[in-house]
C-alpha cells in the first residue's frame, strides 16, 4: 500500500470513527435520558475545573416576631467539581503495505473496518469507565445511596426500594444500568406477574414501570464476585450522572520498518476523553492525572462536594 494509498486509507478510517462515534454518542445520550453524558469538547490539561455554589443548609428559619436577638450568620460557600483526563489510545496494528496488494483489497475498506471498530470500541470503553468510576463513588458513600438486595435474585421491588433511597426525588433517577443476568431474572419474575407491571415488545422489558429505560452491559464493574454467592450491581442513574467528554484531539501515527522478510507498516492512534460523576470531585492528589483504570476505581479518589445525597449522581441496587 503506496503513501498515497495509506492516506486514503486513513481518511477513511477516522471518518469512520468520527461519524460512527457521534451517531452512537447522540443514540446513546437518548436511550440513557441523559443518565449517561456524551459529549465533544476542547478540556486543557489534566483536569477540569468548575466552581458551583453550595447549597445553604438551614437557610429558612422560623422568626419571632417579638424577639430582639442576634441570628447567626450563615456564608455563601463556593465548591470545586473536578472531572479528570483519562488516555486512550491504541496499539500498533499491522497494516503491511504488499498484505493489501496481495489480497487485492482497497485502502478505502480497510480504513472503514478499523474505523467502525474503533469507533464501537471507544464507545465501549468510555461507558464502562463510566460506570467504574459511578460504583466506585458512589459505594465509598454507603448505605444511603447503596440497597442491598444481594439476598435474593433482582425484581421489580429490589429496584423500587433503590429508587426510595433519593425519597421525594426518586422520580429523578431517570434510567438503570445492569448486567444481563440481572435482567433475565426480572424477566422471570415478570413473566410470572399476574399484575403486569412491565410492557414487554416480543418479551423485551423496556422500562421498570415507572418510565425507566433499563440499559442491558455486561459490564466487569457490574459483576462482583468477592461475596458467595456472586453479587450484580444495578445502577440507578440521574440526569447527568455520568460525564463523559470527548477532548477532539485525536491523533495517529504511521510507521514504516525495514529489515524484515517483508516490509512493514503500522497504525497507531491516541486521544482522550474527561470523566466525571455528578456530585463528586476527582481527588487530583490522590488519584493523580492519567489516572490508571484502578485509580478510577478508589472510591476514595472521587471526594463528594455534594452536601444531600439526593444531589449525588444516583444509587446502587445489588443482588444475586
Amino acid at each position: 500500500m503506496p503513501l498515497t494509498q495509506f492516506q486514503v486509507f486513513s481518511q477513511y478510517a477516522y471518518t469512520a470513527f468520527l461519524e460512527l462515534l457521534a451517531q452512537n454518542v447522540a443514540l446513546f445520550n437518548t436511550a440513557s435520558r441523559g443518565g449517561i453524558v456524551l459529549r465533544s469538547a476542547a478540556n486543557q490539561g489534566d483536569f477540569a475545573d468548575e466552581v458551583f455554589y453550595a447549597r445553604i443548609a438551614g437557610l429558612i428559619r422560623r422568626r419571632d416576631a417579638y424577639g430582639d436577638t442576634d441570628v447567626a450568620e450563615k456564608d455563601i460557600e463556593q465548591l470545586l467539581k473536578t472531572t479528570v483526563k483519562v488516555a486512550a489510545g491504541t496499539p500498533p496494528v499491522r497494516i503491511d503495505p504488499h498484505m493489501w496488494q496481495w489480497i487485492q483489497r482497497s485502502p478505502e475498506e480497510a480504513g472503514v473496518v478499523i474505523g467502525k471498530q474503533l469507533a464501537e470500541e471507544t464507545m465501549q470503553d468510555m461507558l464502562n469507565t463510566g460506570i467504574r468510576a459511578f460504583v466506585s463513588a458512589i459505594s465509598n458513600v454507603g448505605a444511603t445511596v447503596v440497597y442491598d438486595a444481594a439476598a435474593a435474585t433482582a425484581n421489580l421491588r429490589a429496584l423500587n426500594k433503590g429508587a426510595a433511597l433519593f425519597g421525594d426525588r426518586a422520580q429523578a433517577i431517570v434510567a438503570w444500568v445492569m448486567h444481563s443476568k440481572v435482567l433475565h431474572d426480572i424477566f422471570d419474575t415478570s413473566l410470572a406477574n399476574a399484575e403486569r407491571l412491565f410492557q414487554f415488545g416480543n418479551v423485551q422489558v423496556v422500562s421498570d414501570g415507572f418510565g425507566r429505560p433499563l440499559i442491558v452491559t455486561d459490564c466487569a464493574d457490574l459483576f462482583n464476585a468477592t461475596p458467595t454467592p456472586d453479587e450484580y450491581r444495578t445502577l440507578g442513574l440521574v440526569p447527568g450522572a455520568i460525564l463523559l467528554e470527548q477532548n477532539n484531539d485525536f491523533l495517529e501515527n504511521l510507521e514504516t520498518k525495514n529489515g524484515g522478510e517483508n516490509i512493514r507498516r503500522t497504525w497507531q492512534a491516541q486521544w482522550s476523553y474527561n470523566l466525571g460523576v455528578k456530585g463528586f470531585s476527582w481527588d487530583k492528589a490522590n488519584g493523580g492525572a492519567s489516572p490508571t483504570n484502578a485509580a478510577l476505581a478508589t472510591g476514595s479518589n472521587w471526594d463528594r462536594n455534594a452536601t444531600s445525597v439526593k444531589d449525588l449522581a444516583g444509587v446502587i441496587v445489588e443482588t444475586q
